[in-house]
């Protein structure tokens, strides 16, 4: 019985393979709104004045690259690779004084590995995303010098989010958080103060398909 059991279903298997559209490749573009949430840090002294540092405004990236999908029955695994250009502010807040905006820009490799569920034209995926981190500018050195926000050039994280597909154009709109915290700690005036900063975003995404 079990037999019989176990070659039902590797021919239900094979016949879903056989029927599906099995590989799809296409290239893919978009934006992304980015920020850099951080913990609070309080009662920063550099020798002049008194700060506070804290999570600033998102900013307006974008992204472009390749997207594939294998798909058998509703299951659909879709690895990307793309480029990704972001970044986030971070106020700098004096007490009684005045708020300073500080910049952060990064680019990076990013590598979704998304699997979902296709029913009709929409999509619902979920994955880990590795990122490769190619630069970074950071008006931070501003108040350490050698400071780097990146402390590693690979981070991990996730995203979320629904797609559509019409004929061979695909959109995508995600939610993508970090699992990586960046710098470790900040030094300011001979004080170690900890820093768990980590870039989200939401993507919208324009896909195409060539095959």
């Amino acid at each position: 019985m079990k037999k019989l059991i176990l070659i039902a279903l590797a021919s239900f298997f094979l016949v879903q393979v056989s029927n599906a559209q099995l590989f799809n490749y296409g290239i893919k573009a978009g934006i992304g709104f980015s920020s850099l949430k951080m913990d609070d840090i309080t009662g920063i002294n550099d020798g002049s004045d008194v700060y506070n540092l804290i999570t600033g405004d998102g900013v307006m990236g974008y992204h472009l690259g390749l997207q594939t999908r294998i798909k058998i029955a509703m299951v659909v695994i879709q690895p990307e690779l793309y480029f990704n250009a972001g970044g986030g502010t971070v106020e700098q807040v004096v007490d009684g004084g005045a708020t300073e905006i500080l910049d952060v820009k990064f680019s990076r490799i990013d590598i979704p590995l998304l699997v979902g569920v296709k029913l009709g034209p929409a999509r619902l995926n979920v994955g880990p995303v590795g990122s490769f981190v190619l630069s970074e500018t950071t008006d931070l050195t501003e108040i350490e010098p050698d400071f780097e926000l990146f402390s590693s050039s690979m981070t991990w994280g996730f995203q979320a989010g629904l797609g559509l597909d019409i004929s061979k154009i695909s959109i995508d709109a995600r939610y993508e958080g970090s699992l990586s915290a960046l710098g470790e700690s900040l030094t300011v005036g001979g004080s170690d103060f900890a820093l768990d900063a980590r870039p989200s975003q939401w993507i919208i995404s324009l896909g195409y398909w060539f095959k």
